[in-house]
């Protein structure tokens, strides 16, 4: 697999287990993980979780050739970019490989840092608000509408914010409006006019 990855343009680093590959992955900062479900030691489900600490906004593209619904629908909510079952078609790994290089790097994966320019104006260290920007993320590369709720001063228009600069309409104009702000018999007027 590394050579024919190797052949399509790509840097690969290989681990022989999921230890291995967690004591490295800070060193080496992928943009994308392929691992194996089944591994003697750590099993894929395992490693995927403790990435999952350490990098939460790592896509991680799982094979297997003992795959079972269950298991690829326990995967999938946990956050797995994809599941392939072995033996599985090259060409169906590629297109698995750039669409995941595509959401988390949409200017090439050579840019180093690419993700984290459109969130660069929230400052968290929590896993939850990693976890919640990673979802933010993928859902600003869709083209659906958000609704965001939250008590008052939590930074929901920071989120907004970040999910516009995300989002292909990044060069399209923001306009924040707080609707709690408008009297209630004036927010139609002012968001559709009075005539």
């Amino acid at each position: 697999m590394s050579l024919r990855l190797e052949a399509n343009g790509f840097q690969v680093e290989t681990a022989a287990s999921g230890q291995q590959a967690l004591g490295r992955i800070s060193a080496w900062k992928p943009h994308i993980m392929i691992t194996d479900l089944r591994m003697q030691g750590m099993d894929g489900l395992a490693l995927f979780d403790a990435v999952q600490q350490q990098m939460p906004s790592l896509p991680v593209i799982m094979l297997t050739a003992h795959g079972t619904i269950p298991d690829a629908v326990q995967a999938t909510r946990k956050g797995l970019f994809s599941y392939l079952t072995k033996p599985f078609d090259s060409n169906e790994l590629l297109q698995s490989i750039n669409d995941a290089l595509s959401q988390c790097c949409p200017d090439g994966p050579e840019k180093t840092g690419c993700k984290e320019d459109w969130r660069s104006h929230i400052i968290s260290r929590s896993s939850a608000m990693e976890k919640l920007l990673n979802k933010a993320w993928r859902i600003a590369q869709s083209d659906v509408s958000v609704l965001i709720q939250s008590q008052s001063g939590t930074g929901k228009e920071l989120l907004a914010r970040a999910l516009h600069k995300a989002s292909p309409h990044h060069d399209a104009p923001f306009v924040p409006i707080n609707c709690a702000a408008i009297p209630e018999n004036l927010l139609e007027s002012e968001l559709f006019g009075h005539t």
